[in-house]
């Protein structure tokens, strides 16, 4: 009885945290992509954005937005984001 008991609890020890991690998997898959109609998907600072030209940006951020094709640009108040 006590072998029996053994069993059945390391059975589904093992089998939980397989069927958990393909839900998981799925949910973390679904959150990252983005949908852009206009602009370029871009995540920055940890947001996921949609880039455009003419937009708000923020200095700190220059180099992420490089990555993506942009620049912010301190020729506007406040900065905006300009095409390289």
């Amino acid at each position: 009885m006590r072998r029996l008991l053994v069993a059945l609890t390391a059975t589904i020890a093992l089998a939980t945290p397989v069927t958990a991690l393909p839900s998981g998997a799925i949910a973390h898959t679904a959150i990252a992509a983005k949908v852009c109609h206009r602009g370029t998907p871009a995540r920055i600072n940890g947001t996921t954005k949609c880039l455009q030209a003419g937009e708000y940006c923020a200095l700190s951020a220059e180099r992420q937005y490089e990555r993506y094709g942009f620049e912010c640009s301190t020729s506007y108040r406040p900065p905006r984001l300009r095409r390289l």
